[in-house]
């Protein structure tokens, strides 16, 4: 192959790769597109029986003033963790990472602490949340 014919077959390469690299590019942006949308979940005043209470995919721990709300996704994978009332740990069904009681990661594959979402407490006893899904 003569050296012309070889710089033409290279240059008719990088046009065809970069067209189909033009005309893949909005298929794969829009793929990788995520819309963020707020839930706003409410705790009643008689939902609060326990120290811990489950709403929505949100843990509420505390009473009155001193409340904190975690999401019940698991940080590894997003499995919604359950709380052990015995030993006071939140444990991942799918794969066994176990969360403390302020949602500090403990052990397993998560390797991060559980999300903690800010909660208004409003009059009467209302708790207010903001879930980010």
């Amino acid at each position: 192959m003569e050296r012309r014919g070889f710089l033409k077959r290279g240059l008719l390469w990088l046009m065809y790769v970069s067209g189909a690299a033009v005309l893949a590019y909005p298929a794969f942006s829009f793929m990788g597109f995520r819309k963020i949308t707020k839930k706003r979940i409410v705790f009643q005043p008689d939902e609060l029986s326990g120290p811990v209470c489950f709403k929505e995919g949100v843990y509420l721990i505390g009473k009155g003033a001193d409340v904190k709300a975690l999401s019940a996704r698991c940080t590894h994978l997003g499995c919604i963790v359950n709380y052990d009332a015995v030993s006071r740990n939140f444990k991942c069904p799918c794969h066994g990472s176990i969360f403390g009681p302020s949602g500090r990661w403990i052990s397993g594959p998560a390797g991060k602490d559980l999300i903690s979402i800010p909660a208004k407490t409003g009059p009467g006893g209302v708790v207010e949340v903001e879930l980010e899904i």
